[in-house]
């Protein structure tokens, strides 16, 4: 039996079941607007929008503006999420949790939990996993630091999941889904620079206790990886206490920055990132990162506009 152990920085996980977990045809509502796919139940294996197969194990952090756009974004998530084929994705900002369900409604293969967490007067917006469920079954969850508006107001989501893959491989799997105090300015940088601090210090612990060593840390983290120290306050308080621990951390979404790809489509940079700690990089080995390009493949309607102005950052993991 392969044990792993994952903390995912971020929320939603992705569930589906049939043959190996995965239905070869998912959805067809809102299919119709994406290049390759027929939208009346034809073959979608080869679509051009598929990054998971049966083979592989995917981890995902999508930051979905404000979820729903629309009237037609949840159904349209729904088909984005089966037309790609994810195992787990830790998804932000859903602020509908009706809608939301609306969502998994068309996933039925697929299973949710968002975190409890409101501002007040019912406003929110939340993390949370959707996750296969024919593949994952959910244990724990947990929010962190809910006492602590100032560092987190949007208090990271820590789950544990139990991952079966092909030919009965098994990982144990520890989550949490982190979306960071958003915009400049010297108080939002003092925000976000102290959530580091405790983040990394809450990280650290568990791999002091030697029970949760492989570990990812995944979501919208507001700041890019490569701005000089002067003007990012991750690269002189977060980035670079992981940069500088090289023994125990890793950036899969460095590679991303080094090639020019995206995540927060209006800046054209990289915010929405995947970290893992160093007993993972074996089971990476042969792995890869893409930040999803939506934006350029969806042609019938405005992905920006309606559905996202982050690109999913997906992770896939050979089996």
């Amino acid at each position: 039996m392969r044990k792993i152990v994952l903390l995912l920085l971020l929320t939603a996980l992705v569930g589906c079941s049939g043959r190996d977990g995965r239905p070869d045809v998912g959805p067809q509502d809102g299919l119709d607007g994406i290049d390759g796919i027929d939208g009346n139940g034809g073959d979608r294996s080869q679509s051009p929008l598929r990054i998971g197969s049966g083979q592989t194990f995917e981890i995902a952090t999508w930051n979905i503006r404000n979820f729903p756009s629309d009237s037609r974004t949840a159904q349209r998530v729904a088909a984005l999420i089966a037309e790609m084929d994810i195992d787990l994705v830790a998804v932000q900002e859903i602020a509908d949790v009706a809608a939301f369900e609306q969502m998994l409604s068309g996933l039925p293969s697929h299973h949710g939990v968002l975190s409890t967490h409101e501002y007040g007067s019912g406003e929110y917006q939340k993390t949370g996993y959707i996750y296969r469920s024919g593949m994952i079954q959910i244990g724990e969850v947990q929010s962190l630091f809910e006492s602590d508006s100032y560092a987190f107001p949007r208090p990271p989501l820590q789950a544990r999941f139990g991952v079966t893959g092909p030919g009965g491989a098994t990982m144990t799997i520890a989550v949490i889904d982190l979306h960071l105090k958003a915009e400049t300015g010297e108080e939002n940088e003092a925000r976000r620079r102290e959530a580091c601090r405790k983040l990394k210090a809450h990280v650290d612990n568990m791999l002091g206790a030697g029970i949760e060593t492989e570990i990812f840390i995944v979501g919208d983290f507001n700041d890019r990886l490569s701005d000089p120290p002067g003007d990012n306050v991750f690269t002189v308080f977060l980035f670079t206490v992981f940069l500088d621990d090289g023994q125990n951390y890793e950036f899969l979404s460095r590679v991303l920055e080094d090639e020019g790809e995206y995540s927060l489509i209006p800046w054209g940079t990289v915010l929405d990132h995947i970290l893992i700690t160093a007993d993972l990089q074996d089971d990476y080995a042969g792995g890869r990162i893409v930040a999803a390009p939506l934006d350029l493949q969806i042609t019938d309607y405005d992905y920006e506009g309606e559905i996202s102005d982050h690109r999913p950052v997906v992770t896939v993991f050979p089996f």
